[in-house]
């Protein structure tokens, strides 16, 4: 496929004209109101609703569509799928700022801090069934769209398992790093590797087939969750978007704070620092910053998360594929694995 030619991220934003126009239908102008929340929430429009590019990346519908060419149909073949899968995440970001109480991504206020919880559930929640539309009321085989809306509806299922868990981490001190793995197998893992596997539906590709691509997306998601886990303590916020200090204010298990706590020379201060009610202030979270790099937990992050794209090239390696699609795929893991945002 020609597409191994390209950079991983030009190859991730070859469809991006063609993706941005199905999800601006997708979203419409209608019910007005809410519509409007939708499209600042997908960076279309800022909050004085006035045009915007706002935009992310669109990594997860860039690889359903990926996953389709690499299974031998056009890249349009999964575009419904895509655009599920997009306004799916888009949902989960709503929701989890509010839970989170994130007042930033992207260097703009969320969208709960602008309306407040109630309209911001709402507006995720509207985001959610316009993306079961795109998919039942699209044109093209009934039966490659149920199959993917299948597996649509299974990786919600384990996304809100996984962020129920990362919640219900935030109270404890025992989180194992197999806890922290099964709940980032379900948070972020789950949401990259279905659109692998339906993009691969979508183009026609058999139930096994699928499957393992959305497998090997799967393995992708854990070391992108760890990265994002060692950007959420050592990121500049001024490249992602993001507070490097909310993490540990809202004693959130990540990795890096399960290998602290793990530490005898480091646990005893993490949790004096994180002890009493309310977010961790700043001085105290400079504090767990310091014990996490002296007991390495920023280099131990990196090196999970190189682990897992390893083990993902092995999962990669048993598809069977040219040798271009390959090492495309394999240039993909690593450029999500090694980003700075």
């Amino acid at each position: 496929m020609s597409s191994s030619v390209l950079s991983a991220p030009a190859v991730l934003a070859k469809h991006r004209a063609m993706l941005e126009a199905a999800l601006e239908r997708a979203i419409g102008h209608e019910p007005a109101p809410l519509a409007s929340a939708a499209r600042y929430v997908m960076g279309w429009q800022d909050a004085a609703g006035r045009p915007a590019a706002n935009a992310g990346k669109r990594i997860r519908p860039a690889l359903c569509l990926l996953a389709a060419e690499v299974f031998g149909a056009p890249a349009a073949d999964a575009l419904p799928a895509a655009v599920a899968v997009e306004l799916v995440h888009n949902f989960s970001l709503v929701h989890d700022e509010v839970q989170d109480h994130d007042t930033e991504r992207h260097h703009r206020p969320t969208l709960w801090a602008l309306l407040g919880e109630g309209q911001a559930i709402n507006a995720g929640d509207f985001l959610y069934t316009r993306a079961i539309q795109a998919l039942t009321d699209a044109a093209g085989h009934d039966d490659r769209r149920m199959r993917a809306l299948g597996v649509l509806n299974r990786a919600i299922a384990r996304m809100i398992a996984g962020q129920w868990d990362d919640i219900a981490f935030e109270q404890r001190t025992d989180v194992t790093v197999d806890d922290y793995l099964a709940m980032v197998a379900g948070k972020t893992g789950a949401l990259l590797g279905a659109p692998l596997e339906m993009g691969a539906l979508m183009a026609g590709a058999d139930a096994p087939r699928a499957a393992a691509l959305g497998l090997w997306g799967a393995q992708v998601g854990l070391a992108f969750q760890v990265q994002d886990d060692y950007l959420g303590i050592w990121g500049d916020p001024t490249q992602t978007g993001k507070s490097n200090s909310n993490d540990i204010a809202r004693r959130k298990k990540t990795l890096p704070i399960i290998h602290g706590l793990g530490h005898p020379a480091s646990r005893d201060a993490i949790l004096a620092a994180q002890a009493g009610a309310g977010d961790v202030g700043a001085e105290k979270v400079a504090d767990v910053v310091r014990e996490l790099e002296q007991v390495q937990a920023d280099r131990a992050c990196r090196d999970y998360a190189r682990a897992f794209a390893d083990s993902a090239d092995q999962l990669l390696e048993s598809l069977g594929l040219p040798a271009d699609e390959y090492e495309l795929l394999r240039d993909i893991a690593r450029y999500l694995v090694d980003r700075a945002v």
